[in-house]
Protein backbone atom coordinates (compact mmCIF):
# COMPACT_ATOMS: atom_id res chain seq x y z
CA UNK A 1 0.00 0.00 0.00
CA UNK A 2 1.04 3.50 -0.59
CA UNK A 3 2.53 5.53 2.47
CA UNK A 4 0.00 8.24 0.61
CA UNK A 5 -2.82 6.15 1.66
CA UNK A 6 -1.75 5.52 5.95
CA UNK A 7 -3.16 9.43 5.70
CA UNK A 8 -6.87 8.33 4.42
CA UNK A 9 -9.60 7.04 6.93
CA UNK A 10 -12.78 5.13 5.86
CA UNK A 11 -15.91 6.04 7.18
CA UNK A 12 -19.66 4.88 6.74
CA UNK A 13 -22.66 7.21 6.03
CA UNK A 14 -26.43 6.69 7.55
CA UNK A 15 -28.62 5.51 5.63
CA UNK A 16 -30.57 9.07 5.33
CA UNK A 17 -27.34 10.14 3.62
CA UNK A 18 -28.68 8.64 0.10
CA UNK A 19 -29.14 11.82 -2.11
CA UNK A 20 -28.23 13.22 -5.03
CA UNK A 21 -25.16 15.74 -6.00
CA UNK A 22 -26.66 16.50 -9.53
CA UNK A 23 -26.89 13.27 -11.40
CA UNK A 24 -25.29 11.25 -9.61
CA UNK A 25 -26.49 9.20 -6.24
CA UNK A 26 -24.42 8.61 -2.98
CA UNK A 27 -25.00 5.25 -2.04
CA UNK A 28 -24.54 5.07 1.75
CA UNK A 29 -23.53 1.53 1.35
CA UNK A 30 -20.41 2.54 0.21
CA UNK A 31 -17.63 3.60 3.06
CA UNK A 32 -16.39 7.38 2.12
CA UNK A 33 -12.27 7.40 2.48
CA UNK A 34 -11.44 10.47 4.03
CA UNK A 35 -8.19 12.54 4.47
CA UNK A 36 -6.80 13.46 7.90
CA UNK A 37 -4.82 16.30 8.44
CA UNK A 38 -1.11 16.83 8.60
CA UNK A 39 -0.29 15.16 11.75
CA UNK A 40 -3.57 13.48 12.93
CA UNK A 41 -4.55 9.82 13.55
CA UNK A 42 -8.02 9.92 14.14
CA UNK A 43 -11.07 12.61 12.98
CA UNK A 44 -13.86 13.56 14.75
CA UNK A 45 -17.44 14.26 12.79
CA UNK A 46 -17.22 18.14 13.19
CA UNK A 47 -13.60 17.35 10.92
CA UNK A 48 -15.04 16.03 8.15
CA UNK A 49 -15.98 18.04 5.39
CA UNK A 50 -16.57 17.66 1.86
CA UNK A 51 -13.33 18.76 1.27
CA UNK A 52 -11.82 16.60 3.17
CA UNK A 53 -13.85 13.52 1.43
CA UNK A 54 -12.89 15.06 -1.93
CA UNK A 55 -9.22 14.81 -0.48
CA UNK A 56 -9.58 11.31 0.39
CA UNK A 57 -10.79 9.75 -2.63
CA UNK A 58 -8.22 11.70 -4.83
CA UNK A 59 -5.90 9.26 -2.96
CA UNK A 60 -7.06 6.69 -3.11
CA UNK A 61 -7.83 7.30 -7.17
CA UNK A 62 -4.31 7.95 -7.77
CA UNK A 63 -2.94 5.05 -5.62
CA UNK A 64 -5.28 2.29 -5.32
CA UNK A 65 -6.52 0.99 -8.49
CA UNK A 66 -8.10 -1.70 -7.26
CA UNK A 67 -10.04 -0.89 -5.15
CA UNK A 68 -13.78 -1.90 -6.00
CA UNK A 69 -15.00 1.67 -5.59
CA UNK A 70 -12.67 3.57 -7.26
CA UNK A 71 -15.62 3.91 -10.31
CA UNK A 72 -17.78 5.14 -7.59
CA UNK A 73 -15.25 7.88 -6.05
CA UNK A 74 -14.03 9.20 -9.58
CA UNK A 75 -18.17 9.83 -10.36
CA UNK A 76 -18.64 11.14 -7.24
CA UNK A 77 -15.65 13.96 -7.16
CA UNK A 78 -16.68 15.10 -11.13
CA UNK A 79 -20.43 15.08 -9.44
CA UNK A 80 -18.88 17.46 -6.97
CA UNK A 81 -16.40 19.31 -8.21
CA UNK A 82 -17.30 19.10 -12.30
CA UNK A 83 -13.99 21.08 -13.28
CA UNK A 84 -11.67 18.88 -10.86
CA UNK A 85 -9.94 17.59 -13.49
CA UNK A 86 -8.57 21.23 -14.80
CA UNK A 87 -7.86 22.24 -11.43
CA UNK A 88 -5.75 19.68 -10.55
CA UNK A 89 -3.70 19.88 -13.62
CA UNK A 90 -3.25 23.15 -13.46
CA UNK A 91 -2.27 22.98 -10.10
CA UNK A 92 -0.14 19.56 -11.23
CA UNK A 93 2.14 22.35 -13.68
CA UNK A 94 2.33 24.93 -11.30
CA UNK A 95 4.00 22.56 -8.41
CA UNK A 96 6.52 20.86 -11.27
CA UNK A 97 7.49 24.68 -11.97
CA UNK A 98 7.77 25.66 -8.55
CA UNK A 99 10.22 22.04 -8.30
CA UNK A 100 7.65 20.80 -5.62
CA UNK A 101 7.50 16.86 -7.93
CA UNK A 102 6.78 14.36 -5.90
CA UNK A 103 3.40 16.70 -5.23
CA UNK A 104 3.27 17.54 -8.57
CA UNK A 105 3.58 13.41 -9.34
CA UNK A 106 0.33 12.70 -7.47
CA UNK A 107 -1.56 15.28 -8.86
CA UNK A 108 -0.65 14.55 -12.58
CA UNK A 109 -1.07 10.70 -11.50
CA UNK A 110 -4.49 11.18 -9.73
CA UNK A 111 -5.77 13.16 -13.32
CA UNK A 112 -4.58 10.16 -15.00
CA UNK A 113 -6.91 8.03 -13.29
CA UNK A 114 -9.63 10.64 -12.59
CA UNK A 115 -10.09 11.24 -16.41
CA UNK A 116 -7.09 9.24 -18.88
CA UNK A 117 -6.75 10.97 -21.32
CA UNK A 118 -3.67 10.56 -23.52
CA UNK A 119 -1.94 14.11 -22.32
CA UNK A 120 -2.53 13.16 -18.99
CA UNK A 121 -0.44 10.21 -19.47
CA UNK A 122 2.50 12.13 -21.43
CA UNK A 123 2.40 14.90 -18.94
CA UNK A 124 3.27 12.38 -16.03
CA UNK A 125 6.09 10.79 -18.31
CA UNK A 126 7.52 14.14 -19.15
CA UNK A 127 7.30 14.24 -14.85
CA UNK A 128 9.06 11.48 -14.29
CA UNK A 129 11.49 12.41 -17.47
CA UNK A 130 12.63 15.03 -15.74
CA UNK A 131 12.86 13.73 -12.69
CA UNK A 132 15.25 11.15 -14.40
CA UNK A 133 17.52 13.74 -15.72
CA UNK A 134 18.04 14.98 -11.83
CA UNK A 135 20.75 12.32 -11.91
CA UNK A 136 23.62 13.25 -13.93
CA UNK A 137 25.44 9.98 -13.98
CA UNK A 138 22.48 8.12 -15.34
CA UNK A 139 22.63 5.37 -12.23
CA UNK A 140 20.21 3.78 -10.96
CA UNK A 141 17.84 6.74 -10.40
CA UNK A 142 17.97 7.88 -13.64
CA UNK A 143 16.82 4.60 -15.03
CA UNK A 144 14.10 4.07 -12.40
CA UNK A 145 12.68 6.88 -13.61
CA UNK A 146 13.00 5.98 -17.38
CA UNK A 147 11.10 2.73 -16.39
CA UNK A 148 8.63 5.07 -14.75
CA UNK A 149 7.95 7.43 -17.60
CA UNK A 150 7.55 4.40 -20.45
CA UNK A 151 5.43 2.22 -17.51
CA UNK A 152 3.05 5.01 -17.99
CA UNK A 153 2.88 5.76 -21.30
CA UNK A 154 2.34 1.84 -21.97
CA UNK A 155 -0.58 2.05 -18.88
CA UNK A 156 -1.98 5.06 -21.05
CA UNK A 157 -2.27 2.88 -24.07
CA UNK A 158 -3.54 -0.22 -22.11
CA UNK A 159 -6.49 2.21 -20.97
CA UNK A 160 -6.91 3.93 -24.22
CA UNK A 161 -6.26 1.86 -26.83
CA UNK A 162 -4.35 2.39 -30.23
CA UNK A 163 -4.16 6.09 -29.35
CA UNK A 164 -1.93 8.46 -31.36
CA UNK A 165 -0.34 10.65 -29.17
CA UNK A 166 0.74 7.87 -27.27
CA UNK A 167 2.14 5.81 -30.16
CA UNK A 168 4.11 8.60 -31.18
CA UNK A 169 5.35 9.41 -27.63
CA UNK A 170 6.30 5.85 -26.85
CA UNK A 171 8.39 5.41 -30.23
CA UNK A 172 10.22 8.68 -30.10
CA UNK A 173 10.57 7.41 -26.09
CA UNK A 174 12.22 3.97 -27.55
CA UNK A 175 14.13 6.54 -30.26
CA UNK A 176 15.99 8.23 -27.32
CA UNK A 177 17.01 5.35 -25.88
CA UNK A 178 18.42 3.77 -29.21
CA UNK A 179 15.83 0.61 -29.13
CA UNK A 180 15.29 1.54 -32.94
CA UNK A 181 13.60 -1.54 -33.65
CA UNK A 182 10.87 -1.03 -30.91
CA UNK A 183 10.17 2.40 -32.01
CA UNK A 184 10.07 1.98 -35.69
CA UNK A 185 7.06 -0.34 -34.39
CA UNK A 186 5.06 1.80 -32.13
CA UNK A 187 5.74 4.78 -35.20
CA UNK A 188 4.71 2.93 -37.97
CA UNK A 189 1.56 2.42 -35.45
CA UNK A 190 1.21 5.75 -35.12
CA UNK A 191 1.26 6.60 -39.00
CA UNK A 192 -1.51 4.21 -39.77
CA UNK A 193 -4.05 6.18 -37.34
CA UNK A 194 -2.33 9.78 -37.59
CA UNK A 195 -4.40 12.28 -40.11
CA UNK A 196 -2.23 13.87 -42.74
CA UNK A 197 -0.48 16.77 -40.65
CA UNK A 198 3.24 18.39 -40.61
CA UNK A 199 3.79 16.06 -37.34
CA UNK A 200 3.43 12.95 -39.54
CA UNK A 201 5.08 13.67 -42.71
CA UNK A 202 8.18 14.37 -40.09
CA UNK A 203 7.66 10.80 -38.53
CA UNK A 204 7.57 9.24 -42.02
CA UNK A 205 11.05 10.95 -42.67
CA UNK A 206 12.56 9.39 -39.48
CA UNK A 207 10.85 6.27 -39.99
CA UNK A 208 12.16 6.02 -43.54
CA UNK A 209 16.31 6.65 -41.73
CA UNK A 210 15.48 4.20 -39.40
CA UNK A 211 15.28 1.85 -42.15
CA UNK A 212 17.90 2.55 -43.68
CA UNK A 213 19.76 2.26 -40.46
CA UNK A 214 18.25 -0.83 -39.75
CA UNK A 215 19.39 -2.23 -43.27
CA UNK A 216 23.02 -1.14 -43.02
CA UNK A 217 23.23 -2.58 -39.35
CA UNK A 218 21.87 -5.98 -41.17
CA UNK A 219 24.51 -5.43 -43.84
CA UNK A 220 26.86 -5.08 -40.96
CA UNK A 221 25.86 -8.04 -39.04
CA UNK A 222 26.25 -9.93 -42.57
CA UNK A 223 29.91 -9.08 -42.80
CA UNK A 224 30.83 -9.67 -39.12
CA UNK A 225 29.11 -13.23 -39.78
CA UNK A 226 31.03 -13.56 -43.64
CA UNK A 227 34.40 -12.69 -41.20
CA UNK A 228 33.33 -15.58 -39.04
CA UNK A 229 32.79 -18.25 -42.09
CA UNK A 230 36.56 -17.44 -43.34
CA UNK A 231 34.32 -15.47 -46.22
CA UNK A 232 37.03 -12.53 -45.99
CA UNK A 233 36.50 -11.43 -49.53
CA UNK A 234 32.29 -11.25 -49.06
CA UNK A 235 32.71 -9.28 -45.90
CA UNK A 236 34.92 -6.45 -47.29
CA UNK A 237 32.57 -6.02 -50.08
CA UNK A 238 29.64 -5.33 -47.80
CA UNK A 239 31.89 -3.61 -45.31
CA UNK A 240 32.85 -0.85 -47.97
CA UNK A 241 29.21 -0.84 -49.48
CA UNK A 242 28.28 -0.06 -45.69
CA UNK A 243 31.83 2.67 -45.03
CA UNK A 244 30.07 4.83 -49.27
CA UNK A 245 26.92 4.85 -47.00
CA UNK A 246 28.10 5.58 -43.44
CA UNK A 247 31.45 7.00 -43.44
CA UNK A 248 31.37 7.58 -39.20
CA UNK A 249 30.41 4.67 -38.10
CA UNK A 250 34.21 3.18 -36.55
CA UNK A 251 32.59 -0.52 -35.95
CA UNK A 252 32.83 -0.48 -39.64
CA UNK A 253 36.04 0.35 -39.98
CA UNK A 254 36.84 -1.90 -37.12
CA UNK A 255 35.52 -4.65 -39.22
CA UNK A 256 37.48 -3.73 -42.30
CA UNK A 257 40.73 -3.41 -40.59
CA UNK A 258 40.25 -7.48 -38.86
CA UNK A 259 38.92 -8.66 -42.30
CA UNK A 260 41.96 -6.89 -43.91
CA UNK A 261 44.40 -8.41 -41.33
CA UNK A 262 43.30 -12.32 -41.75
CA UNK A 263 44.04 -11.46 -45.60
CA UNK A 264 47.53 -10.17 -44.99
CA UNK A 265 46.89 -7.01 -45.87
CA UNK A 266 48.84 -5.56 -43.14
CA UNK A 267 49.26 -1.78 -44.14
CA UNK A 268 45.38 -1.47 -45.33
CA UNK A 269 44.58 -3.65 -42.28
CA UNK A 270 46.46 -0.60 -40.14
CA UNK A 271 45.16 2.46 -41.94
CA UNK A 272 41.95 0.73 -41.34
CA UNK A 273 41.98 0.99 -37.95
CA UNK A 274 43.41 3.89 -37.04
CA UNK A 275 40.13 5.45 -39.03
CA UNK A 276 38.29 3.70 -36.56
CA UNK A 277 40.33 4.87 -33.64
CA UNK A 278 39.73 8.26 -35.13
CA UNK A 279 35.95 7.94 -34.90
CA UNK A 280 36.25 6.21 -31.34
CA UNK A 281 39.34 6.71 -29.29
CA UNK A 282 38.51 4.33 -26.01
CA UNK A 283 38.24 1.19 -27.88
CA UNK A 284 40.41 -1.40 -26.47
CA UNK A 285 39.68 -3.90 -29.50
CA UNK A 286 40.57 -1.43 -31.83
CA UNK A 287 44.44 -1.27 -30.04
CA UNK A 288 44.69 -4.78 -29.60
CA UNK A 289 43.76 -5.60 -33.62
CA UNK A 290 46.33 -2.87 -34.04
CA UNK A 291 48.90 -4.59 -31.85
CA UNK A 292 48.17 -7.58 -34.41
CA UNK A 293 49.05 -5.96 -37.28
CA UNK A 294 52.13 -4.21 -36.22
CA UNK A 295 53.38 -7.80 -35.07
CA UNK A 296 52.76 -9.23 -38.43
CA UNK A 297 54.74 -6.54 -39.66
CA UNK A 298 57.68 -7.27 -37.57
CA UNK A 299 57.51 -4.56 -35.28
CA UNK A 300 57.18 -5.87 -31.52
CA UNK A 301 58.03 -2.35 -29.78
CA UNK A 302 54.99 -0.89 -31.59
CA UNK A 303 52.90 -3.90 -30.62
CA UNK A 304 53.77 -3.48 -27.00
CA UNK A 305 52.87 0.20 -27.48
CA UNK A 306 49.35 -0.91 -28.61
CA UNK A 307 48.54 -3.96 -26.30
CA UNK A 308 49.52 -1.39 -23.31
CA UNK A 309 46.76 1.38 -24.46
CA UNK A 310 44.61 -1.50 -24.58
CA UNK A 311 45.67 -2.73 -21.17
CA UNK A 312 45.01 0.57 -19.68
CA UNK A 313 41.38 0.65 -21.38
CA UNK A 314 40.26 -2.72 -20.09
CA UNK A 315 42.71 -3.61 -17.32
CA UNK A 316 41.52 -7.06 -16.49
CA UNK A 317 41.28 -8.60 -19.94
CA UNK A 318 43.22 -11.56 -19.57
CA UNK A 319 43.86 -12.03 -23.35
CA UNK A 320 45.74 -8.48 -23.51
CA UNK A 321 47.95 -9.54 -20.42
CA UNK A 322 48.87 -12.69 -21.80
CA UNK A 323 49.35 -11.45 -25.59
CA UNK A 324 51.70 -8.56 -24.07
CA UNK A 325 53.49 -11.41 -21.60
CA UNK A 326 54.11 -12.97 -24.59
CA UNK A 327 55.89 -10.33 -26.09
CA UNK A 328 58.16 -9.39 -23.17
CA UNK A 329 59.32 -13.07 -22.87
CA UNK A 330 60.09 -12.73 -26.31
CA UNK A 331 62.13 -10.09 -26.03
CA UNK A 332 63.83 -11.48 -23.01
CA UNK A 333 61.93 -8.92 -20.93
CA UNK A 334 61.65 -11.18 -18.00
CA UNK A 335 60.54 -8.83 -15.19
CA UNK A 336 57.94 -7.10 -16.96
CA UNK A 337 56.90 -10.63 -18.26
CA UNK A 338 56.28 -11.73 -14.45
CA UNK A 339 54.90 -8.96 -13.51
CA UNK A 340 51.86 -9.04 -16.07
CA UNK A 341 52.03 -13.03 -15.62
CA UNK A 342 51.10 -12.28 -11.74
CA UNK A 343 48.39 -10.14 -12.49
CA UNK A 344 46.94 -12.77 -14.98
CA UNK A 345 47.13 -16.05 -13.01
CA UNK A 346 45.27 -13.63 -9.87
CA UNK A 347 42.25 -13.18 -12.59
CA UNK A 348 42.50 -16.81 -13.61
CA UNK A 349 45.14 -19.25 -12.66
CA UNK A 350 43.46 -21.89 -14.70
CA UNK A 351 43.81 -20.46 -18.01
CA UNK A 352 45.69 -23.21 -20.43
CA UNK A 353 47.53 -20.37 -22.10
CA UNK A 354 48.71 -18.49 -18.67
CA UNK A 355 50.08 -21.70 -17.59
CA UNK A 356 52.24 -22.10 -20.57
CA UNK A 357 53.41 -18.85 -20.13
CA UNK A 358 54.35 -19.20 -16.88
CA UNK A 359 55.96 -22.20 -17.65
CA UNK A 360 58.02 -20.22 -20.65
CA UNK A 361 58.69 -18.16 -18.33
CA UNK A 362 60.73 -20.08 -15.12
CA UNK A 363 62.56 -22.22 -18.43
CA UNK A 364 63.94 -18.66 -19.85
CA UNK A 365 64.29 -17.40 -16.27
CA UNK A 366 65.37 -20.28 -14.32
CA UNK A 367 63.18 -18.26 -11.71
CA UNK A 368 60.38 -19.71 -9.88
CA UNK A 369 56.89 -18.65 -9.36
CA UNK A 370 55.46 -18.45 -6.32
CA UNK A 371 52.56 -18.02 -4.19
CA UNK A 372 49.83 -15.52 -6.29
CA UNK A 373 51.09 -11.95 -5.76
CA UNK A 374 48.15 -9.95 -4.74
CA UNK A 375 49.29 -6.29 -5.34
CA UNK A 376 48.64 -3.68 -2.47
CA UNK A 377 48.42 0.17 -2.70
CA UNK A 378 48.54 1.72 0.53
CA UNK A 379 48.90 5.45 1.92
CA UNK A 380 51.46 7.17 3.17
CA UNK A 381 50.04 7.54 6.36
CA UNK A 382 48.83 3.89 7.03
CA UNK A 383 52.85 3.38 6.02
CA UNK A 384 53.85 5.79 8.37
CA UNK A 385 51.65 3.84 11.08
CA UNK A 386 52.82 0.22 10.12
CA UNK A 387 56.60 1.34 10.93
CA UNK A 388 55.53 3.03 14.16
CA UNK A 389 53.81 -0.06 15.42
CA UNK A 390 56.94 -2.08 14.20
CA UNK A 391 55.26 -4.19 11.54
CA UNK A 392 57.86 -5.74 9.42
CA UNK A 393 56.25 -6.12 5.87
CA UNK A 394 54.27 -3.73 3.54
Amino acid sequence: MHEALNHVIFISLPSSMGKKIGSFTIDPAIQLPVALADGSTTIDEQSISIERIISGMLKVIAYDTENPHTRYYRNFVLAAQPDAVEELTIAAIAQQQKGNLPFAEELFLTVCHLSPQSVTYINLATLYGHRATKDASKGETYDFYQQKALNTLIEGLSVLGEDEALLKEIGFFHLYQGNVEIARDYLNRYVDLAQESKEKRHTMKILKDIETKLAGEQRLMQAYDAIQMNKEEEALFLLNQYIEQYPKVWNAYFLKGWTLRRLERFEEAQNALIQALELESHSSDIYNELALCALEAGNDELAKSYLGTALDLDEHNITFMSNLAYLHLRSGELEEARHLLEQARALDGEDPLIQQLMEDYVHQSGDTLGNVIIEEYVENEEIADRLKHGAKEI
